[in-house]
């Protein structure tokens, strides 16, 4: 029970932070932290050899950093963008959709914005040609340890994906400075991230030393 007790009291602390941060440094660092996501993108297609990449991203909501510059980058790429939507049957799960432009977009639940009810789902059998995921989350520290909104979805999502893909993608965040703590308290069933993207930088994880 310590542990969820400690994991309340830092979300708390972290919404505060996060909140604090004006309009217009909300705006430079989500811009700054594109850049250096589409950065660490292009070395990845070298990577893997591969001239597109398949994104799996949150879209933004209120005052998380905002996703949609490097969406609208991938777009004009040719990458292909997956996005989640809840699914309204079952509150704890989420369905990947391919979103091809800001048409494909509409509010959902709570008003977060989601794909548009009518697009395809995306089948389970089609997660393994994700190259990377961007999670949302309230905190992060270096050693890929992530706090977020406590719904469980991402751990089930990641949970799910270990068992049906046979390699993983790379695991990311968008991450404004005040979201970085130097330790975030972690339980057997929470994920690592691979690599935090900050304002004009990223930054791969000691995750694998864990």
């Amino acid at each position: 029970m310590e542990i969820v007790s400690n994991k309340q009291r830092l979300r708390q602390e972290l919404k505060r932070k996060r909140m604090a941060l004006t309009p217009e440094q909300r705006l430079q660092e989500s811009a700054d932290i594109c850049a250096a996501a589409a950065s660490y993108m292009n070395q990845l297609r070298q990577q893997k050899q591969k001239s597109t990449l398949t994104l799996f991203t949150y879209l933004a909501y209120r005052d998380e950093p905002d996703t949609m510059p490097l969406l609208h980058q991938c777009w004009q790429a040719g990458d292909t963008v997956f996005a989640p939507r809840i699914d309204a049957a079952q509150d704890a799960l989420f369905h990947l959709y391919p979103i091809t432009g800001i048409h494909d977009i509409e509010p959902g639940a709570f008003g977060i914005p989601e794909p548009k009810h009518d697009l395809p789902i995306v089948p389970e059998s089609a997660w393994q040609e994700i190259d990377l995921i961007l999670v949302p989350g309230l905190g992060y520290d270096k050693q890929g340890g992530r706090i977020g909104y406590g719904g469980g979805y991402y751990d089930r999502f990641m949970s799910r994906l270990e068992q049906t893909s046979s390699h993983l993608p790379v695991c990311g965040a968008f991450v404004f400075g005040t979201q970085i703590t130097e330790k975030i308290p972690m339980e057997s069933h929470d994920f690592r991230i691979d690599v935090l993207f900050m304002a004009s930088e990223y930054k791969v994880t000691t995750k694998s030393e864990k």
